[in-house]
């Protein structure tokens, strides 16, 4: 009858991580508060308003300039003022300047992006910390009490001559551990539950982060199909080739600094009751040292601009085919470690059974519920890492963090 009781205690440990709470958690009600909260990506939102008044500036590159210069020499009995006006006609250098409107109003877009993403991934990974905490904590606190009967059963034994002192403190060595176990998952489920509120703002309710009994199978593209998409779609992607073609634009502004420009003047000069009024065309032929240095900096840095989108593309290219492959692979792991949890039960059973039979130890049968356990602990584990490739996969080829988030958590948690 004790045996039953430590089977039905075992299923009651195991159970508790399948059931789902009076409220659910909300991860994107929750992404919506850490844009809100966290300093990270607000320092991104602030980032990405600097980028777009650059964009803006550099479309008032051909916009007229008015100058206004006042002075009195120690010889003159009165002011001079001279109130020019120039329009710019033509300028290599300006016309460069403007055309960088729409790529550094783009990279500050796919920038941003990167951030937004970022802060998904950030957030999914500190909840994934949080379920792992929780799960483990709960099957170690069901291990515990199983151990604590076990261990008072086997001293009971010995005092009565039935038993071994060896039983007796390898079952005390085990709770020991179990008991150091606790406290070590305990200090985790803390540090997991301050790492989500620096990014949300406020502690979440620890009891929400449950997973369910058994995940479904993923539908997902083929490999090429995610490389394509995140090759078209991917924010760091863009960024980097957005700033290549800055870099490329900022060779040829270098370069119409070199040349020389056209532009129309208006020149109204007075100086007591003296008035000179002028117009015409201002021929300007720069001939300064520094703006040839300027433009062999900028032929290197559009060459580190080449080799960083490429290191980009490398990069989320690598990122996505491991993703894939972790995923895909994933799915025939889960089946197995699920498989592998349902046959440590019944490597319980069976041990009790050889048990009571004489045949069998009680620390052969807590061994096989120490299995049950740890074989649960692995399925958890392996799960938060399908779910977190999914999240990445899903990033880099949709390029929407929400609608990622959405479909990650829909995994994880069926809901």
């Amino acid at each position: 009858m004790q045996i039953k009781r430590w089977l039905a205690m075992l299923a009651s440990g195991l159970l508790m991580a399948t059931m789902s709470p009076a409220w659910a958690l909300d991860l994107l009600a929750d992404f919506q508060k850490a844009m809100q909260y966290d300093p990270h990506y607000r320092a991104a939102q602030a980032e990405k308003g600097a980028n777009l008044t650059l964009a803006e500036q550099a479309r008032l590159a051909y916009l007229p300039e008015a100058n206004i210069n006042t002075q009195r020499l120690q010889t003159d009995i009165s002011g001079r003022r001279t109130v020019t006006v120039t329009q710019p006609l033509f300028s290599a250098e300006k016309l460069a300047l403007l055309k960088m409107q729409d790529p550094r109003a783009d990279y500050a877009q796919a920038n941003f992006m990167v951030q937004q993403a970022d802060l998904a991934q950030r957030l999914f990974k500190a909840a994934t910390g949080i379920i792992l905490a929780v799960e483990n904590q709960r099957l170690n606190q069901a291990r515990l009490t199983a151990l604590t009967q076990q261990t008072e059963r086997a001293r009971k034994l010995y005092a009565m001559g039935q038993g071994t002192i060896t039983d007796q403190r390898d079952l005390e060595v085990k709770l020991a551990q179990a008991r150091a176990q606790h406290l070590l998952l305990s200090a985790q489920l803390e540090a997991a539950a301050k790492q989500y509120a620096a990014i949300v703002g406020e502690r979440p309710r620890v009891a929400e982060f449950v997973l369910p009994e058994k995940h479904a199978a993923l539908n997902f593209l083929p490999l090429d199909d995610y490389v394509a998409q995140s090759m078209a779609r991917h924010p760091a992607v863009l960024a980097a080739r957005m700033s290549e073609k800055m870099a490329e634009l900022e060779v040829t502004r270098a370069k119409g600094a070199l040349m020389p420009t056209v532009s129309a003047a208006y020149i109204n000069s007075s100086s007591a009751n003296l008035n000179n009024v002028s117009t015409g065309l201002v021929l300007n032929m720069p001939l300064q040292a520094g703006t040839v240095i300027g433009h062999e900096t900028a032929q290197h840095n559009h060459l580190k601009a080449i080799e960083n989108r490429r290191e980009a593309e490398e990069k989320i290219r690598v990122d996505v085919e491991k993703a894939w492959n972790q995923v895909s692979s994933g799915v025939a792991l889960l089946g197995a470690q699920f498989e592998a949890i349902e046959a440590a039960r019944l490597s319980v059973e069976a041990n009790t059974r050889s048990f009571q039979g004489g045949i069998r130890s009680s620390v052969d049968v807590i061994n096989a519920i120490q299995t049950v356990f740890q074989v649960t602990s692995d399925y958890a584990t392996m799960v938060v890492g399908q779910a977190e490739s999914y999240l990445l996969l899903l990033s880099s080829a949709q390029g929407t963090p929400t609608d990622a988030l959405r479909n990650a958590q829909l995994y994880l948690l069926a809901r």
